[in-house]
């Protein structure tokens, strides 16, 4: 299964559509260890704030896209009889 946007499920599947994705809970983690770390300033510009949100999503593309990679291998292993 290749990775792509639209491969993107609910963060908490249930019984509803609604709710964050797993992307946008990828990418509030990433936020979440910023704000730990305390690299990002209380005074920071709305062009910086911009920019972290845009690495955050892309950093919760690329988990997407690993995830979706690792599922594709892993159901080909699976499909050939081999149990990693």
């Amino acid at each position: 299964m290749a990775y792509n946007k639209l491969n993107n499920p609910r963060a908490f599947p249930g019984n509803s559509n609604y709710g964050m994705s797993l992307r946008d809970y990828f990418a509030g983690q990433a936020l979440a260890a910023d704000m730990a770390r305390e690299t990002l300033p209380s005074d920071a510009s709305p062009a910086l704030l911009e920019e972290r949100a845009q690495l955050y999503y892309r950093v919760a593309d690329a988990m997407l896209k690993v995830r979706a990679e690792d599922e594709s291998s892993t159901n080909a292993t699976v499909m050939m009889g081999m149990n990693v």
